[in-house]
């Protein structure tokens, strides 16, 4: 049993003699139900009171009152086995992706054991409104996150997410335990299952010491397999030197778990990947589940989900990745999207308003040498809504200025059709908040896998082959009978819904879980993941 099994075990041991401590308080001081009769009237009175009431109270104070003032108020934490089992939650938050310091267990452990045969019943209510402050706490985290992504990037466009603090009461008080509370309550999304599975499993490694280190001079085959055996790659390991089949299988996954090139051969990059510590996995994987409880859960049941680290997105119905492809963020230096937002529908073909640095730089050049020549490209103007001929306007004579001044005037407009030069190609987006988000697609993954259009906003993702998921964006009853392809091919602009509930969401997931039901581990070439580890330690942000 290592050191902190130990302190464990024994914080364990203190919280359950202290339970039972309090139990034989409670029993001593007042028939059960007279206590708990009495207790609810003066958790009424305290919250009806005037005075300020703790200030973990005081936040959620009017929604507190109202579970208080109904019918089927209840007393929750006084002579209830749920006290203690919250603090035993709270001690193990860390099992829940959350940290164990920010939550006051012994604070409340201890407010319990200060209740005697004197204690008035007001003092026992203000006990009682202690723990439902704390517990409202715990279950905001564990269901919407501890930070905002607003806290890390100011122009952050998520829905809302926010606790029902009635229906939590409420669930808590039909609940027959804590855990079973928890596993209500949490977000209802396999990916996240999946990851707070691997959390518990990386935890026990670390409380093993960590990972097996591998030399990356000569890797030994038994510490090899060892090693594969922690990742859950090897159902055993012995100290067999073969490197046999099995093993070469096994390596072969481990390639792909860290997205390197699949290979049955240890490659130095596999080995850097293995031995990078457990801490930093453990950090992965609670940012990743953090990401996951800024959506709230009605927003789960369909979503694209775009991975702007790793130039990947899938396909999610109720957490379950149908889906998966490459997508790649414009100009990803500069890209620092992070948002949620409704799918309204596709456009095939779309029309591209042409950004006004786009008409100064590259078309005025063209305009002043040939009108018709950029007219016959399928460009168009409009002023106040009405067609202008482009040849029109005397661009010889206009310059940079007179366009940008005509671009604050918003006077003119200019716009391209589906054509070779309109950066959109065969079909885009439409979506709320549209102007924060733009998803288009992209013919070609690019060189070197970058990816930059100074044209394009810098909230614009590009999908390679996403033709391959438009079944699954649009609405199925006005899908082209003959096929999306087919329809695509006649050359002309026509949107179709898309199916209802469907989001958008784009961030950064250096842990993931593929279609097969595999984790992947990334990168943090943008230091994403450092920023929120950051704001969630409360340090300034990177």
């Amino acid at each position: 049993m290592t050191a902190k099994d130990v302190q464990r075990v024994d914080r364990m041991k203190r919280a359950i003699a202290r339970f039972a401590v309090v139990v034989v308080l409670f029993a001593i001081a007042l028939p059960a139900a007279a206590l708990a009769d009495e207790a609810l009237k003066n958790v009424r009175w305290l919250l009806s009171n005037p005075e300020r009431l703790p200030l973990i109270v005081e936040k959620r104070r009017n929604e507190i009152a109202a579970y208080y003032n109904s019918d089927e108020a209840q007393l929750l934490w006084l002579d209830q086995p749920r006290s203690h089992e919250l603090t035993s939650e709270m001690q193990l938050a860390y099992l829940q992706g959350l940290r164990t310091e920010d939550y006051p267990a012994d604070v409340l452990e201890d407010a319990v054991l200060s209740i005697n045969s004197l204690s008035s019943p007001a003092d026992i209510a203000w006990v009682e409104l202690l723990y439902t402050g704390h517990f409202l706490d715990f279950a905001h985290d564990l269901r919407a996150g501890r930070v905002s992504p607003r806290v890390l990037y100011p122009d952050a466009y998520m829905p809302s997410n926010s606790i029902d603090t009635i229906d939590a009461l409420s669930r808590l008080s039909s609940s027959e335990e804590m855990s079973a509370f928890i596993d209500i309550w949490q977000p209802q999304d396999d990916t996240y299952r999946r990851l707070k599975g691997h959390l518990q499993h990386l935890y026990d490694i670390q409380d093993g010491g960590g990972f097996t280190f591998l030399d990356p001079g000569s890797v030994p085959v038994p510490d090899l397999r060892r090693r594969l055996l922690e990742d859950g790659l090897l159902a055993d390991a012995s100290d067999d030197t073969d490197y046999d089949k099995r093993l070469a299988f096994a390596v072969g996954q481990a390639h792909l778990r860290y997205g390197l090139e699949i290979s049955g051969q240890v490659t130095p990059e596999l080995v850097r990947a293995l031995n990078i510590p457990v801490d930093r996995r453990i950090e992965q994987l609670t940012n990743a589940m953090e990401r996951i409880r800024w959506l709230p859960n009605e927003y789960s049941r369909l979503q694209l989900y775009v991975n702007k680290g790793e130039n990947t997105y899938v396909f999610l119905e109720d957490g379950r990745v149908v889906r998966e492809g490459q997508a790649y963020p414009n100009c990803p230096d500069r890209n620092h999207t992070t948002l949620a937002t409704t799918i309204e529908a596709v456009t095939f073909h779309p029309t591209w308003q042409v950004p006004w640095e786009f008409f100064g730089k590259e078309l005025l050049p063209r305009l002043k040498q040939d009108p018709e020549q950029v007219e016959a490209a399928g460009y168009y103007l409009k002023r106040s809504g009405a067609d202008v001929p482009l040849d029109a306007l005397p661009w010889k004579e206009a310059s940079l200025r007179d366009i940008e001044r005509a671009s604050n005037r918003e006077q003119y407009a200019l716009f391209l059709p589906a054509s070779s030069e309109n950066p959109l190609g065969q079909y885009a987006y439409r979506l709320r908040q549209e102007q924060r988000l733009q998803l288009f697609d992209l013919s070609a993954a690019p060189e070197d896998d970058l990816f930059c259009n100074p044209y394009l906003p810098k909230t614009a993702f590009g999908i390679i082959n996403g033709l391959d998921i438009l079944d699954q964006i649009i609405e199925p009853r006005v899908l082209p009978a003959d096929g999306i392809e087919d329809r695509i091919s006649r050359q002309d602009t026509v949107t179709f819904p898309a199916r209802g509930g469907l989001m958008a969401v784009v961030s950064h997931q250096s842990v993931w879980v593929q279609r097969q039901g595999l984790i992947r581990f990334g990168h943090d070439p943008y230091l994403e993941d450092a920023r929120l580890t950051a704001a969630l330690s409360g340090r300034p942000k990177p």
